[in-house]
């Protein structure tokens, strides 16, 4: 790592400190963003069911993509504000992984009652979304570091990535002539696959955690 690098690395880690410290004065925990971000997912499926019933879907589909994108800053703002947080209670707890697991429920059940898309596999990918959560948590309770129990290749933050552009392309309305599977169903297969990884290569290493 060059100087020039090693400068802007701390420069980003001292902004970071700092809006941290800006945000605990203003007394913004991280169980108060951890709930915006579970309200935010919840208006999310709900925009993507809603394409399903409205005659002005990419009006839903548009908000479906910012809440998205919001609750995106949030799991950022939740990480930042958790390390500055000395109790390891039973409440903290409850409030960093409820939220999440009722927002990834809900999000992807309502993508799957989308325009063009198929409940039975916004139900799995939900369900699987909730396991790899649960494997993850599983990991870190037995002394598994924060990034190697969240390994895998699909995370929450992939998950709302591919939301997002599930999103823009049903916005710009992508022609589908030429897909036998329509994009909401395309992505949520995606999800799945990628979620059903997630726990094999989070279960096997958790196996190799010495408890």
């Amino acid at each position: 790592m060059t100087e020039l690098s090693r400068t802007k690395s701390r420069r980003r880690l001292q902004l970071t400190r700092r809006f941290t410290l800006l945000l605990m004065g203003m007394g913004i925990s991280s169980e108060a963003v951890a709930i915006i971000g579970m309200l935010l997912g919840i208006l999310a499926g709900v925009s993507f069911m809603a394409t399903g019933e409205s005659i002005h879907p990419v009006l839903f589909w548009s908000l479906g993509l910012t809440f998205c994108v919001l609750r995106m800053l949030c799991i950022r703002l939740d990480r930042m504000l958790q390390p500055s947080s000395t109790r390891q209670s039973l409440e903290e707890i409850f409030f960093n992984e409820l939220p999440e697991r009722v927002s990834d429920a809900v999000t992807l059940i309502g993508l799957g009652f989308a325009i063009q898309s198929s409940p039975w596999l916004g139900l799995a990918a939900a369900l699987l979304a909730i396991f790899s959560a649960y494997i993850r948590s599983i990991a870190f309770s037995r002394g598994a570091g924060r990034k190697s129990a969240s390994s895998g290749p699909m995370t929450r933050i992939h998950r709302l990535v591919l939301l997002s552009l599930t999103s823009i392309l049903m916005i710009i309305e992508v022609p589908s002539d030429h897909f036998t599977t329509s994009i909401p169903q395309i992505a949520l297969w995606v999800i799945i696959f990628g979620c059903a990884l997630t726990v094999i290569i989070r279960w096997f290493g958790m196996k190799g955690i010495k408890v």
